[in-house]
Order: structure tokens, then C-alpha cells, then sequence
């Protein structure tokens, strides 16, 4: 008996470390999969990246409201810019300006995050404060938003040189995207 109590006990130890040892099933980051929403980062069922929690904090900050707030209503990020583009040939200042002297480009960010929204914002927010990486990821991403986030820029944005040149994606009632050069 006490035999058999050894096997057991032994057999019940080596399962327990093998479960403790067994690596937890890392959650997958938010912007991974295409389909994953807010609400999937609220229900801890997707992570941020240590990036997209930096960008979800700092722009929970310029609203003035906590993170989880600001997932609860995203469209707060509305009242970051007033109007849908900026006008360059009198282009704002401020400190959501962001001018990337390297490029010459220069971009309204509060007019560019209200514009592309806040999963776009998540999703590219390793971009840093790079307008090009900003286009590049957008670009990937969310077309749309892409398209949206151009009208926020002036000066030599090549990342967003569509919208400079006067091109621009027009959707087709067939659902297919065509550019149409605008005179």
C-alpha cells in the first residue's frame, strides 16, 4: 500500500510540474488578425503590443481620459481636430503638429488620428512619430484611412504623395477601387 501511496504521490508530482512547466498560450496581439475589435482588447481575448499601449495611453491622455474610456468610446477621438482636413497654404501649429524635418513633411496628428480612427491608430502605432512609416503601415492596413490621413499632411509627404498629386481612390459601385486624377 504505501507503495502504491509512493507511485501515486510521485506520479501526481512530476504531472504538476509538467503543467507548471508547460508554456501559457500567449494571447494574440491586437491588429494581428484583420477581424479583432475594441471590444476584444476590453474582454482581455487580444493583447496590445507594448507600442499600441504606449500610443493607447499617450492619446487617452491628450482627450484627458483613461484608456479603457477611451475603448469604451472611441469616437472621443473626434474632438481632436475640428474640420476633416487641413489647409496648406495656412497650416496649424501646436503641439500635435508634427513636422519631420528629414522629409519636409509635416502633419496635423490630431486631424490624422480622428481621420483613420482608433483600431487604425492601435494597429500602426509603432509607426512612432515618422509620417512615412505612419502612410506605409495605413497603406496596408486601411486603405481608406490612408486616404483620410492625407488630407492632415502639407509639405513633402511622399509616403502621401496620392493625395499631393491630386489622385485619389474612388470606389466603383461594382465595389473595385480605380484612381481618378482630379484637374
Amino acid at each position: 500500500m504505501k507503495r502504491q501511496l509512493a507511485i501515486l504521490a510521485s506520479s501526481l508530482v512530476v504531472g504538476v510540474g509538467a503543467i507548471a512547466v508547460a508554456p501559457v498560450q500567449a494571447l494574440p496581439i491586437f491588429g494581428t488578425e484583420s477581424h479583432h475589435e475594441l471590444e476584444d482588447i476590453l474582454n482581455e481575448e487580444v493583447q496590445l503590443s507594448g507600442e499600441q499601449q504606449g500610443t493607447l495611453i499617450g492619446v487617452a491622455g491628450l482627450l484627458e481620459m483613461d484608456s479603457t474610456a477611451l475603448l469604451n468610446s472611441p469616437d472621443a477621438m473626434n474632438s481632436l481636430f475640428d474640420g476633416e482636413s487641413v489647409d496648406p497654404s495656412q497650416p496649424p501649429t501646436g503641439p500635435l503638429v508634427i513636422n519631420h524635418e528629414a522629409s519636409g513633411c509635416s502633419v496635423d496628428a490630431g486631424c490624422a488620428l480622428k481621420a483613420i480612427g482608433l483600431v487604425n491608430t492601435l494597429k500602426c502605432g509603432a509607426s512612432g512619430m515618422d509620417p512615412e512609416a505612419w502612410a506605409s503601415c495605413l497603406q496596408d492596413t486601411d486603405y481608406d484611412a490612408y486616404i483620410a490621413a492625407s488630407a492632415c499632411t502639407w509639405g513633402s509627404c511622399p509616403g502621401f504623395a496620392l493625395a499631393e498629386d491630386g489622385v485619389y481612390a474612388c470606389a466603383e459601385p461594382t465595389g473595385l477601387s480605380v484612381f481618378a486624377a482630379l484637374n
